[in-house]
């Protein structure tokens, strides 16, 4: 397949055209670039989500649909499936092995829950529990926005809910979001640390990270929620593959 044909299919819809992606490669070089561009998006997984075909939604993809449909997907299934998959999820949100506290796949107490009841009659939108090799208790909120803004006191309020409800539990808290600008307040009002990770970056570490596994589902949520929040930023046009 030509690099027009594979970059058209792998980045159909992207703000940076196929043209300004590979102009000024030498023919050479286009073949290593176009198999590494493979690698970066999950192409050459037997599995690769977007290589699915495309759903013609007539809805945009909502934040709480999708978070509702992560915590699913990602607690289906056995529980070395549900371990390994959840594993690598968190791992691409950016939580390395000293704090998950286990070796790569022994998540197997790890459960997800979306919409959980928070103080104020707020809902927090991702909340992942596990207990770690030395069974102590660690949790991770997600506050997930696509185009909404952070409000004034919700991350405080989440972080004193977590508290509430796991007292002694290890904490961790995230924002994901399209941009890292829907930090910008967040850090103003003293809301206290919050992590940051991108919807793009979750999904290129997600995809290439995740066991193999046959479940269209999967496959179509993640094919669906690519078309919502992936693009190809400036940098990525001229950047070396």
């Amino acid at each position: 397949m030509s690099i027009v044909k594979t970059t058209r299919r792998l980045l159909d819809g992207a703000s940076i055209r196929v043209g300004e992606f590979a102009r000024n490669r030498q023919c050479w070089h286009r073949y290593g670039r176009v198999e590494r561009a493979r690698c970066l998006f999950g192409l050459d997984r037997l599995d690769s989500s977007l290589m699915q075909p495309r759903l013609e939604w007539k809805m945009s993809l909502s934040e709480r649909i999708a978070t509702e449909t992560l915590a699913r997907l990602l607690n289906a299934g056995g529980c070395q499936a549900r371990a390994l998959r959840i594993d690598a999820f968190l791992r691409a949100l950016g939580l390395g092995d000293g704090e998950l506290g286990a070796a790569i796949g022994q998540l197997n107490s790890a459960q997800v829950f979306s919409e959980v009841p928070a103080l104020d009659g707020r809902r927090i939108d991702l909340k992942f529990v596990w207990r770690d090799a030395k069974d102590k208790e660690k949790i991770l909120v997600v506050e997930a926005k696509f185009d909404h803004e952070i409000t004034p006191g919700q991350l405080r309020c989440y972080r004193e809910s977590a508290k509430k409800d796991h007292p002694k539990a290890k904490r961790y808290h995230l924002v994901l979001a399209l941009h890292e600008s829907a930090m910008l307040k967040a850090n103003c009002r003293g809301d206290g640390n919050w992590r940051f990770c991108s919807w793009r970056d979750l999904w290129l570490r997600f995809e290439t990270a995740r066991p193999v596994e046959y479940d269209q589902n999967l496959q179509l949520f993640l094919n669906v929620l690519w078309r919502r929040i992936g693009r190809l930023n400036p940098k990525d046009a001229h950047a070396p593959l």
